[in-house]
């Protein structure tokens, strides 16, 4: 909320999920964020905060909360309670959204990084992906209306996997798989699994900046999803400034090496996690056509 403070939107929505149990000291925590929120705000600025009752989980509270915004805005920049941005963040966020704004490929700007700039072709200070990253990001109204609210998309999975117009390799389609189905069977609370598949499912490419323009500081035990002490100290956390004007990269479509880099120090270390048997079973139970001629690693 310091860095919201500082940026000083002119509008601004809090979501706030109820507390998991009725344990007083869950409650207390609940009403403390809630009040943090409303003394931060000391700057000329029209707000609202959704507050909710019952805890309705990652999943449900994010992508309703979210429908709620977009009943009332078209174009909305998104952070969650443990994330810290850079100041860059918000002007990088908004030139964008504004550029992009009517353009149905691209999806979301999304405010992380986990590429190594040194490998970048030329002085772009943005790409195109096929990836969304969650941690500090922005949309509008006409993608998020993708959302697989009715939740129909795992069903088209075997279709979205033999069109693959992202160019995964089998080892990283069968990464995605495991992690589609966990979300679906309610194995895995959480709503960017579904919204990642979405914005596959309708062909919509994310950007990302040159810097790392987003920070993420939740994790401990009392984590939802990132617990893993280990994973904290990833390099990706690191942020920098990004430089303005920004400079406008001439490749329209994802760097395909970059991303397939992007998934093997980022999403391999995510499954790092799974144990020896866990893996077995999923190696025996893959099955996987072959990769598309000319595609990076074929």
């Amino acid at each position: 909320m310091e860095k919201v403070r500082e940026a000083r939107p002119p509008v601004l929505y809090g979501v706030s999920d109820g507390p998991k149990s009725g344990l007083s000291e869950v409650q207390r925590g609940v009403e403390e964020s809630r009040r943090v929120f409303r003394k931060s705000i000391d700057w000329p600025c029209r707000w609202e905060l959704l507050e909710r009752e019952t805890n309705l989980g990652s999943y449900l509270s994010v992508s309703r909360g979210l429908d709620w915004v977009f009943q009332r805005v078209g174009e909305t920049i998104v952070l969650e309670d443990d994330t810290v941005p850079e100041p860059s963040f918000f002007r990088f966020a908004s030139e964008l959204l504004e550029k992009y704004r009517d353009d149905s490929r691209v999806g979301a700007i999304c405010g992380n990084n986990y590429d190594d700039p040194k490998e970048w072709p030329g002085e772009a200070s943005y790409r195109l992906t096929r990836y969304h990253h969650s941690w500090g990001w922005g949309t509008w109204k006409r993608a998020w209306d993708c959302f697989d609210r009715e939740e129909k998309l795992l069903a088209e999975m075997p279709r979205i996997k033999k069109e693959n117009w992202m160019k995964l390799s089998c080892t990283e389609w069968a990464y995605w798989e495991r992690c589609f189905q966990r979300t679906y069977a309610r194995k895995l609370d959480a709503w960017d699994y579904r919204w990642t598949l979405s914005l596959w499912q309708h062909h919509l490419f994310c950007i990302v900046p040159r810097t790392n323009l987003v920070r993420n500081i939740g994790f401990d035990q009392h984590a939802t999803h990132t617990m893993e002490a280990n994973f904290a100290n990833l390099q990706m956390h690191t942020v920098n400034p990004l430089s303005f004007p920004l400079n406008f990269p001439d490749d329209k479509s994802p760097n395909t090496r970059l991303d397939d880099h992007v998934f093997q120090s980022h999403y391999r270390v995510l499954e790092g996690r799974r144990n020896l048997w866990q893996k077995i079973r999923d190696r025996i139970q893959r099955t996987c056509g072959k990769r598309p001629a000319g595609s990076p690693g074929s």
